[in-house]
């Protein structure tokens, strides 16, 4: 009988396959989300393994899934960001610093490589394949109490805002992680389950937001001297803000109700 990490991993086998494969014939925003999420639950599963057995096997396999990774996050964090300029209508800055061309050109590039893609996923999967089927379920389960014991202590201090996002990773690990463990082992942590997913969401959002900022900081809109820019740069800047107060007050609420 398989284990649930193995039911897991299989599962994430067949749906990387299916969503590069749908980028590849899209290239849309949604399907490029849908694989971001499978390579991540993939790397939860990497990142278990090289806990349990020598770094130095799976070596190859983190590193060629984090170059696929790294790929499509630049890809999804572009879309991201021209898809809040298109809502806020920040036209001005779209045209001048981050045109739809741009994305255009990313998209192609990633999609000319999807057979290289589909070699390294089969590498990745060969590689920690064999360790899956030989791993202890017990050994999951020991590192779910650990992830969980990591995150309840995290949870219940005054956590600085640099280290919002390290939790959100830690999160995310953690709610990856409660599918490998038994039914009757993860339906005990439901109540915990919707808190930290709401609490993951929030932080989340409030990241987007921080990177859209940082993104405008590289190109250092701020110095243009085009009114036009400055304009549309002056009215963005002010939608980020209020937006990230906004994050914040919501995080730190739960946070605080978490503590309490």
């Amino acid at each position: 009988m398989q284990t649930q990490l193995q039911k897991y991993f299989a599962q994430r086998v067949k749906n990387l396959f299916n969503h590069l494969h749908d980028f590849d014939v899209n290239g849309d925003d949604v399907s490029m989300h849908d694989l971001r999420v499978e390579l991540k639950k993939l790397r939860s599963v990497i990142k278990f393994l090289r806990q349990v057995y020598p770094k130095q096997k799976l070596k190859r396999a983190s590193h060629l899934l984090r170059a696929i990774f790294q790929s499509a996050g630049e890809i999804r964090e572009y879309q991201i960001l021209t898809q809040w300029l298109e809502k806020h209508e920040c036209h001005v800055i779209s045209m001048h610093y981050f045109p739809d061309e741009r994305l255009t050109k990313m998209v192609e590039d990633f999609r000319g490589r999807s057979e290289e893609w589909k070699n390294d996923l089969k590498d990745i999967f060969e590689q920690a394949g064999k360790f899956v089927v030989i791993t202890n379920e017990i050994l999951a389960e020991q590192y779910f109490t650990d992830l969980n014991a990591q995150l309840h202590e995290m949870t219940n201090k005054d956590l600085p805002v640099s280290e919002w996002h390290e939790m959100r990773k830690l999160i995310k690990q953690w709610m990856f992680a409660s599918n490998w463990i038994t039914p009757e082992e993860r339906a005990e942590k439901e109540a915990a389950f919707s808190y930290y997913n709401k609490l993951q969401e929030q932080i989340g959002q409030w990241h987007d937001i921080e990177m859209i900022k940082e993104a405008f900081s590289q190109k250092q809109i701020y110095l243009s001297q085009n009114i036009e820019i400055q304009k549309d740069f002056n009215h963005a800047w002010e939608k980020l803000n209020n937006a990230t107060k906004y994050r914040e007050k919501q995080i730190e609420e739960m946070l605080a109700k978490q503590a309490a």
